[in-house]
């Protein structure tokens, strides 16, 4: 049995970025933090000493690593929150590492100062004892007071009981019960510290006897962090959405001045749009044991220019193929440039990882934003299917009744239909609205989002009765209106091809080209005389399609 412990940090909004260069790791590098490597010893003291950024213990991770997942969570290893780079702190060997990033930096003077942590916990329970376990660490040294902040400090030790948890489905090589903890966020509000120098730490270790790891990946946004999201409005638009941070346990919303309260929950919708300048305040309480009570402050921002997002109400996909969002017919007549993001929930707060390969079918959010900050989230239904088709055999009928297979199923909008005589789909039928006989048909249903299925449907087409020919074997062609003219009484499915009259010396002398056509005892206008003459019919089965011929003689009397 092993024990992890991943932790992931995907950001730390901070006010007044100016003042913490490159808190981020975006121009590449470690430039401004400072590193340690180390060990932890048996009673679970860490020690550390100065380094220079050590590959595997502190590991930068760029944009080539974007579609990378850490192999229990399933999240991605580079932020997704827009940066260029994240850190990892610490690996998966074992041996009682332990590693340290810190980050020091002058509280700015301004009415407001909060950092918030975007988490994720990635554990394997064992029998240890707490101070045995892996850790992971943040804690907030006030260097100016030499002592750290009582609130927070973030002190994870494996442990199933921990809340939010979940169990990992894929555990690699290893016979463990991993467990994950989602993004979730904390804070830390640093207003009582105006003009004080403060130190970010963060910490992992192995377990301290050596078998179990510690590891955690760490960004920073340093974009001047707004940690209210959706404080701007564009011209036309009918509402406004505040979305407040993701991960605490209850929100309340207020005026500037707190003196009303105008909403609870994550986010806050406001229509229409408040006047240009309207300032709301967010109250934010934590789960306990995960950081301290905050409060949030935002200024609507109303911006000239026109904004939309327009999204598919649904998109389909094939099984093992999946549906992409990313596709731009999905957000077609969207305002051009707007910058888009894919997430599970309607606050925005969980990323979809591959929103161009969505295998599973659901509701899913796009939301847009321009370069104004104007933004808005819709949602998107995503079903995965193959296509329905239902086929009914046809009733049984007799040759020469044809079967159109188009009438076998009910049609359905967006599916074409093709038709086929074997289960493959590669021998099109081409009379596929008359069959004339009996057989296994396939029909092939394919959606316009590029996946089929195929039915088969059995044909019954019965035989016809067999064709009769009847002739008399006498005529007397006297004109007395009995009997004068000689033809053929066909009876069934036969085609009629020519009656051939011959004498008896094999002289042709009548052709008859349809079974209309009679001979009147007559060649050339002139009576033929009595006698034995014999005839030759020719035709067509029509069912068997082969050849039919009969003779027979018969006496002309006058």
């Amino acid at each position: 049995m092993f024990k992890h412990l991943v932790i992931i940090f995907l950001f730390i909004s901070i006010n007044a970025y100016s003042q913490v260069p490159n808190v981020g790791f975006e121009d590449g590098s470690f430039s401004g933090w400072k590193c340690y490597i180390g060990s932890v010893d048996p009673d679970g003291t860490v020690h550390v000493n100065p380094t220079p950024a050590v590959y595997n213990r502190q590991t930068l991770i760029g944009k080539e690593s974007a579609n990378t997942l850490d192999p229990y969570g399933k999240f991605p290893i580079l932020c997704p929150n827009g940066s260029k780079y994240s850190i990892r702190l610490g690996n998966s060997d074992t041996g009682k590492q332990a590693e340290r990033v810190t980050y020091t930096f002058t509280v700015p003077n301004q009415p407001s100062y909060s950092i918030l942590f975007d988490y994720a916990v990635v554990l394997d329970n064992f029998r240890h004892a707490d101070y045995q376990q892996p850790k992971f660490v943040a804690q907030v040294y006030d260097i100016t007071s030499g002592k750290y902040l009582d609130c927070p400090s973030f002190d994870f030790v494996a442990s199933s009981s921990l809340p939010g948890f979940k169990l990992s489905a894929d555990t690699g090589a290893r016979n463990s019960s991993i467990y994950y903890k989602d993004w979730s966020t904390a804070s830390i509000d640093l207003s009582n510290h105006i003009g004080e120098v403060i130190r970010l730490e963060f910490t992992t270790n192995d377990c301290t006897k050596g078998q179990h790891f510690g590891y955690a990946y760490l960004d920073i946004n340093e974009n001047n962090g707004v940690s209210i999201a959706g404080n701007a409005y564009c011209a036309g638009q009918t509402y406004m959405t505040l979305y407040a941070p993701n991960g605490f346990q209850t929100y309340q919303w207020y005026n500037a001045d707190m003196t009303q309260k105008v909403g609870t929950g994550q986010s806050l919708t406001i229509s229409p749009p408040p006047p240009d300048g309207t300032a709301y305040t967010l109250q934010i309480f934590p789960y306990d044991g995960l950081g301290c009570i905050d409060i949030l402050h935002t200024t609507v921002n109303k911006i000239d220019e026109g904004f939309r997002l327009s999204v598919l109400d649904t998109v389909f996909g094939c099984p093992g193929i999946g549906a992409d969002l990313t596709e731009p017919k999905v957000t077609a007549g969207t305002s051009v440039g707007a910058t888009l993001s894919y997430y599970t929930d309607p606050l925005g707060s969980s990323y979809l990882y591959k929103p161009d390969r969505i295998t599973v079918s659901g509701k899913y959010y796009i939301q847009g934003m321009n370069a104004e900050g104007c933004m808005n989230i819709l949602p998107v239904n995503v079903v995965i299917a193959t296509p329905q088709l239902v086929v009914v055999d046809p009733p049984t009928v007799v040759f020469p009744t044809t079967v159109d297979l188009t009438k076998t199923f009910v049609h359905l909008p967006r599916l074409t239909y093709s038709y086929y005589s074997d289960a493959e789909a590669t021998k099109p039928v081409s009379n596929y609205t008359a069959i004339r006989y009996a057989g296994v048909f396939y029909i092939k249903a394919e959606s316009d989002y590029g996946c089929s299925t195929i039915q088969r449907v059995d044909v019954d087409i019965q035989p016809p009765p067999p064709y009769t020919i009847v002739a008399p074997n006498t005529f007397t062609p006297n004109n007395d209106g009995i009997n004068d003219n000689f033809s053929l009484t066909i009876d069934g499915q036969l085609t009629f091809k020519s009656v051939r009259i011959f004498n008896r010396y094999g002289k042709l002398v009548f052709t008859a080209k349809s079974a209309a056509d009679y001979w009147d005892g007559n060649y050339n206008r002139q009576n033929l005389p009595v006698g034995v003459y014999y005839w030759v019919f020719d035709g067509v089965d029509n069912y068997r399609q082969t050849k039919v011929s009969k003779a027979a003689s018969i006496m002309l009397l006058r």
